[in-house]
């Protein structure tokens, strides 16, 4: 009996623990139910949402950069990369095959990537290249799940590489890196914003939902002060000048002297990668030789050092001096300082510098803007170099007097010649006009800015006057044009070698010109790198600029000014047959009468001829548009991608200056991931 209520009571207590371990069971249960629910639910809840939706930076669309008449030069661009997830789209065959039709319908894309889409052997397939905002609701419309998009900004440049180096680039990420995309990068780039993804679902069904937090905020707009007619000539003008030449390069610049704008800056350098592409008229100074010699001269005369009716014996042409000897090309005798200047003599022009104090020829040529900076607003400007008095050695006087010793960057030479163009001024020289927020509101403007007076009215006068002899007479014959009185000057240095010194033959062949000389509107610089054959300015740099003169005359860019009783320089007396190519220059635009206007009449004369619009499409703008120009008619561009028609059309007669508009397809050139056939 003992023995049976010993076992009674020892199931009793295991019933007991039993009962014990499974109450102590469920309460733990409960306990640890309610602290996951109730304790820390708020804070699982959280986690689960944060780790279904996720937020993601909105690029800002970049601001757009115009020229001075509204023209897009580079405009930021909304486009989407795409990848498809197979087993988003359906769980049959039948619904992938339809995605992928669609996607080649839409994307062209190519046959074996829609297989890949099909098959759904591949989780993911990222579709390459970028997609337009149209692309993406027609997709999204007919292919409602699968298809994931992450939007992306770029830049389009609708005229191709026009104002490249002025323009500048961006990475891949939208940040400006050179010109003036950098130096303006913090108002172009705008703000981005936010969104929020959400993941909808599980498995093959889930879907992600995209929602707008904090939209971004597109960047501001510039309008830059350059005339993109006026660029295109430019650089058709340098790219023909440096092929016919053999020049390992080359600038050219227009400014107008009144108000310091450039409407025009091309620079070329052969074998250089675009996107290394700089404007080199800022960045690259120079030993200009001759075309400082008018400097030299404007300080004798501010000075009352010299008049132009005086006069040095250049004997036969050489000069010794501080041991060394400066020679002429030829001997040119007795020389007054205006024939000294416009003969470009060396060994004149050294004999009168030594009227000049050190200090005064020093304080002229930095007065003129020559060793410093013009404040143009472009990354890595070079201040060239001119050394002060103390770091010249007794040959410097002489040097200096003839551009040597000294170096300049182009942009430096135009603004001191834009001095003498507008009566003694120097202007700080300006490539952005304005900015403006997206809603079209002037943020900022610039306006002329005066430096300082260089030299007096009168003394520009005078020099001017000069200079026209220096075209008409002297070196710079081949830069003529007919109807138009032209100042200008021409200049050839010996490039410096660090082996060979100044012997190595190479050259720097240059031309600065005022248009028209009495009352300058415009100041082109040319300056072409090492040319072969003919070397000098006058007969390589010369010709460049008056090829771009003529071009912009013809596409009426420019209104011709009266000659103000200047006498006509007909093309064969300056060198030029009427409509040839100048050996070793640039081709040149042929004008079958002068270019003419009667004292008080508003307008220039047109042409009285008249031809019919020629076939241009399939061609480039640039190819169409420079067809033209030859022709004689004002070119206007709508639209992008390549010529598909005029206006007026083909075969329409037309007078020479009327204006005829290009119209484009408005597609933009293939993506460069694409293999040119829009495929991808």
């Amino acid at each position: 009996m003992r023995a049976e209520a010993r076992q009674a009571r020892r199931r009793h207590m295991r019933h007991g623990l039993l009962q014990l371990s499974l109450l102590l069971a469920v309460t733990g249960i409960l306990g640890r139910a309610f602290q996951l629910q109730v304790l820390k639910g708020a804070e699982f809840r959280e986690e689960s949402l944060r780790r279904q939706q996720s937020r993601i930076p909105l690029p800002a669309p970049r601001g757009t950069i115009y020229d001075r008449e509204g023209r897009v030069l580079a405009v930021g661009r909304t486009q989407y990369t795409l990848a498809v997830a197979t087993e988003q789209l359906g769980e049959d065959r039948e619904d992938r095959e339809d995605a992928a039709r669609v996607l080649r319908e839409v994307l062209n894309l190519r046959p074996e990537k829609a297989r890949r889409i099909a098959s759904g052997d591949d989780e993911w397939v990222v579709i390459s290249g970028r997609h337009s905002a149209v692309q993406k609701e027609i997709l999204q419309e007919r292919i409602p799940n699968g298809l994931h998009f992450t939007q992306v900004v770029d830049r389009f440049y609708p005229r191709g590489r026009l104002a490249a180096e002025i323009i500048g680039r961006v990475d891949i990420a939208g940040n400006g890196q050179s010109g003036l995309e950098l130096s303006f990068d913090s108002l172009l780039a705008g703000q981005p914003g936010t969104a929020l993804v959400r993941k909808l679902g599980v498995g093959a069904s889930a879907v992600s939902v995209e929602e707008d937090l904090m939209p971004p905020i597109a960047g501001g707009d510039i309008y830059l002060t350059i005339d993109a007619e006026m660029q295109a000539i430019a650089e058709s003008v340098l790219e023909d000048a440096i092929e016919a030449s053999g020049a390992e390069g080359g600038d050219l610049l227009v400014i107008d002297p009144n108000t310091g704008e450039l409407l025009a800056a091309a620079g070329r350098r052969v074998g250089q990668h675009p996107n290394l592409a700089h404007l080199t008229a800022v960045t690259e100074p120079y030993e200009a030789g001759s075309t400082l010699k008018p400097f030299t001269t404007a300080a004798l005369l501010a000075e009352g050092l010299a008049e132009f009716s005086d006069s040095v014996d250049t004997g036969t042409g050489l000069y010794h001096t501080a041991g060394r000897t400066i020679h002429d090309d030829k001997p040119h005798g007795r020389l007054s300082l205006a024939q000294t200047l416009t003969v470009s003599s060396n060994v004149g022009m050294a004999m009168f510098a030594e009227r000049l104090p050190k200090g005064v020829q020093f304080s002229y040529l930095r007065n003129f803007g020559f060793g410093t900076p013009t404040g143009l607003v472009y990354p890595s400007e070079s201040p060239g170099t001119l050394r002060r008095p103390a770091e010249w050695s007794a040959q410097s006087r002489a040097s200096l007097a003839i551009g040597y010793e000294v170096a300049v960057t182009p942009l430096q030479l135009v603004m001191a010649y834009g001095a003498v163009a507008n009566g003694g001024l120097l202007l700080r020289p300006r490539l952005v006009r304005e900015a403006r927020s997206q809603d079209g509101a002037v943020r900022w403007m610039t306006r002329p800015e005066v430096i300082r007076r260089v030299i007096s009215d009168e003394v520009s006068s005078e020099l001017r006057a000069v200079l026209v002899h220096a075209v008409t007479e002297g070196t710079g014959r081949g830069a003529g044009v007919r109807g138009l009185s032209v100042a200008g000057k021409t200049g050839t240095a010996w490039r410096f070698d660090s082996e060979l010194g100044y012997s190595g033959g190479s050259y720097t062949a240059s031309f600065v010109g005022l248009i028209p000389s009495d009352n300058p509107e415009l100041v082109i610089l040319v300056k072409l790198d090492k040319p072969s054959g003919a070397y000098y300015g006058g007969a390589t740099a010369a010709p460049v600029m008056r090829s771009a003169v003529r071009a912009a005359l013809a596409g009426s860019y420019w209104s011709a000014p009266p000659l103000m009783g200047e006498p006509e320089i007909p093309d064969e007396q300056a060198g030029v047959s009427a409509g040839q190519v100048p050996t070793g220059g640039p081709y040149v635009f042929a004008l079958d009468a002068p270019l003419l206007r009667a004292n008080g009449e508003n307008d220039r004369r047109r042409l009285n001829d008249a031809a019919a619009v020629p076939d241009v499409s399939g061609l480039s703008f640039r190819a169409a548009a420079k067809r033209l120009h030859e022709a004689g008619w004002r070119v206007l561009v709508q639209g992008g991608g390549r010529v598909v028609s005029t206006q007026p059309p083909v075969g329409t007669r037309l007078r020479r200056g009327e204006p005829v508009v290009l119209l484009g397809s408005g597609r933009s050139p293939p993506d460069a991931s694409t293999d040119g056939s829009g495929r991808q």
